[in-house]
């Protein structure tokens, strides 16, 4: 990924007859390995220490490097995306993905779809929006929007506050639809508004079922619902024990670590999320999802008269007052506030985010960086729970741009196999000639087991302490996207990839209301692999072939054996060499005899043999550029992002 500096330091014993060697060491300096190292440059204009040369920084930006950023930073990149990172600079492009406004709304997507189909089909009754509506509009989302940073922190934020399709609302494109364009707008914003924001949409309170939670009444034996009041909790925002700024467990006399809540602090926040209901001039207390659908694109409401009066009494000491007259809302943002300003957030969230974008196993000093930047406390900013602050903290450390951490086997992460996917579709520029795209990612859920909003709980698909059984948990190290891996999704994934590269069957591109296959024929999508069939056709050019796609996909972390074995498999599909226009010469029998055409040519080809001729010389170029795709992906060297 970048050069390094290797010096061999000898030590010499004196001896009766002179100075000789006693033995030479050598040591390798560069690649953040600067431990005790001072370098100063010998610039006659500039003389200065010479950090850069120690660290990864002085050798970037470069095409791998650029490859391995966008790898944490978003889905991937393509050729051409990979290049513009590597001209502007990492924290340029980060700064110019912060600036890029959302181009469309996510739900107006859904409600174009339903509005489609309502028209095509005559539907006065408007019987709502599909599920899959929504995948089409996700889907368009993420293959037609500039906006690639914004959409990788929006699916790691879908994997901490977690609204499933496993629920009352599974088949409601509103709900996912108004959710995932909330997570959008917040992936930049305060972690405070992010909190509030999640709290108050339907989904949620649907999903974790604190919607219409009722206040007590020991008359009747009913109490608020404590869900949401535990999650809130746990996954959301402060975890199980207290911790120190690294992301480490505080710990009592004993060695146990302290807990941050009981059963009586939960008690108290459930009585918090009592009174909230769906939000429709129409409904009463107790308006039901199914009755109008449009309740899910607005927040829900407070009914005070629903709402637990009295005092809480919430984290460290913290007292709700009793409010007179009842005021729902402020004891919610009493609540937030309190969990907010929890000093267990920064190194919760913090530590949760780098697990999503960049490694499993962050060091305490990495966790504690970030922390401080959600805190405030760094060069990226002052303001406690700004977003943009905590990303740049995370995707600039050295840890996360060090080639030495690149080189480290306990460092790096699984990659999903939805964000394999996307990768894939997102290297080789998949695309349509209307610029629409369509894609109910079926198929990928069936093979790998996600796509978005497809959890089994609220856990996530993983959770971030998973650790598998053998080396991993023996090293006390953390896996958790193995938490998905098995021998279903091991095979899963390999048929998966055939599909879709193989067989070209990447995209499940449905009908709105049916049958309408002539309506968005526009809309069926292709891979790019123009720039790689360049070297296809000549075998002499296989190791460029392999170099490039080396780059786009590992960042040129695999090894030259698995190359080398690689170059010999896609050797053996050999490149299909036939003239087609001498194969194509039409046999025109002569005057007189049966079949005889007078305006057939022996000289010209035919067009149709033509086409097919050539169409299956084409054919067997990709095949080669496409097993060695499918061949680098199954790769250990592509499948651990380090």
């Amino acid at each position: 990924m970048k050069k390094k500096l290797k010096i061999i330091l000898c030590v010499y014993s004196f001896f009766i007859l002179g100075l000789s060697p006693s033995y030479c060491q050598s040591t390798t300096i560069g690649e953040g390995n600067a431990d005790g190292v001072v370098v100063t440059t010998s610039s006659s204009t500039n003389n200065s220490a010479g950090q850069n040369t120690l660290s990864s920084q002085g050798f970037l930006p470069n095409l791998n490097a650029a490859s391995r950023f966008l790898s944490q930073a978003s889905y991937g990149g393509s050729y051409e995306a990979i290049e513009q990172v590597a001209q502007m600079g990492i924290e340029d492009w980060i700064d110019q993905q912060f600036s890029i406004t959302r181009p469309f709304d996510v739900m107006g997507k859904v409600v174009e779809y339903q509005t489609i189909k309502n028209n095509a089909i005559n539907d006065p009754m408007d019987e709502g929006a599909h599920r899959y509506y929504f995948d089409f509009a996700w889907w368009q989302y993420a293959m037609a929007s500039p906006d690639a940073l914004r959409q990788r922190i929006a699916l790691a934020l879908s994997e901490i506050f977690v609204i499933s399709s496993f629920s009352g609302f599974g088949d409601n494109a509103y709900a996912f639809g108004s959710y995932y364009d909330m997570l959008l707008d917040n992936a930049f914003g305060n972690y405070r508004t992010l909190l509030e924001d999640v709290t108050y949409h339907p989904a949620m309170a649907e999903y974790l079922t604190f919607m219409n939670n009722p206040k007590t009444n020991v008359v009747e034996g009913t109490f608020p619902d404590e869900n949401y009041a535990r999650e809130i909790m746990q996954l959301f925002s402060i975890g199980l024990c207290e911790l120190n700024l690294d992301g480490s467990c505080k710990t009592n006399n004993s060695g146990n670590p302290i807990e941050t809540y009981n059963n009586v602090d939960i008690a108290e926040f459930a009585k918090i999320f009592t009174g909230m209901t769906y939000y429709n001039p129409y409904c009463t207390f107790g308006c039901g999802p199914m009755d109008y659908e449009e309740t899910y694109l607005s927040n829900i409401v407070m009914v005070d008269a629903e709402h637990e009066p009295g005092s809480k009494n919430l984290l460290n000491g913290f007292v709700v007052p009793n409010r007179n007259p009842v005021n729902g809302d402020a004891d919610v943002a009493d609540a937030l506030d309190n969990l907010f300003n929890h000093p267990n957030v920064g190194p919760f969230f913090g530590k949760f985010m780098i697990q999503r974008l960049v490694t499993s196993n962050p060091s305490p000093g990495y966790v504690e960086r970030v922390a401080e930047a959600f805190n405030g406390q760094s060069q990226y900013g002052s303001t406690r729970g700004d977003m943009k602050a905590l990303i740049k903290a995370i995707l600039l450390d050295e840890e996360a741009r060090s080639c030495f951490a690149a080189d480290d086997n306990t460092h790096g992460m699984l990659r999903e196999p939805f964000v394999r996917y996307m990768q894939l579709c997102k290297a080789f520029d998949l695309n349509t000639s209307s610029g629409n795209f369509r894609n109910a990612m079926e198929g990928v859920y069936n093979y790998v087991g996600q796509k978005p909003f497809y959890s089994p709980s609220v856990f996530n698909f993983f959770q971030s302490d998973f650790q598998p059984i053998g080396d991993i948990e023996a090293a006390d190290k953390v896996a958790p996207e193995f938490q998905i891996t098995n021998t279903q999704s091991i095979s899963g994934y390999f048929n998966a990839l055939n599909d879709w590269i193989v067989d070209d069957e990447h995209s499940d591109e449905w009908g709105i209301y049916g049958e309408e296959w002539e309506t968005y024929s526009d809309e069926q999508a292709d891979f790019d692999f123009s720039d790689e069939l360049v070297f296809a056709s000549d075998p002499e050019l296989t190791p460029q072939l392999l170099d490039r796609l080396n780059m786009i996909l590992a960042h040129g972390k695999m090894t030259q054996p698995n190359l080398d074995a690689i170059e010999e498999a896609i050797s053996h599909f050999e490149i299909d060499t036939r003239d087609c226009d001498l194969e194509c010469l039409p046999w025109c029998p002569p005057p007189g005899q049966e079949g005889h055409d007078p305006n057939c040519d022996p000289n010209v080809p035919m067009p149709d043999c033509v086409m097919y001729c050539e169409n299956d010389k084409a054919y067997s170029r990709q095949l080669r550029v496409r097993m060695a795709i499918y061949l680098i992906m199954s790769s250990p060297e592509y499948l651990i992002n380090r």
